[in-house]
């Protein structure tokens, strides 16, 4: 008995963390007025990524990448927190 409960519940647990939503920001809309939430910010960032590695030819971890992405948004008009 003890062992098919323990089956029952291992498999539950597992089961729970095979869900995995794909979420796609570009539909996100406000809930009274319709309007966009995101806009574009994941496009954009992917554009401020790829600038990066253009640019940069080589990339250690420096701050500089922080400083290049967090320019490159705020370019955009997005204003991020540290």
């Amino acid at each position: 008995m003890r062992k098919i409960i323990l089956v029952i519940l291992t498999s539950i647990l597992l089961s729970n963390c095979a869900y995995n939503p794909i979420h796609n920001p570009k539909t996100s809309r406000d809930k009274w007025s319709g309007d966009n939430i995101a806009g574009n910010f994941y496009e954009n960032l992917q554009e401020c990524e790829f600038l990066f590695k253009k640019t940069v030819k080589w990339n250690w971890g420096l701050p500089g990448d922080y400083n290049f992405m967090r320019t490159c948004m705020k370019d955009y008009g997005y204003s991020l927190l540290n």
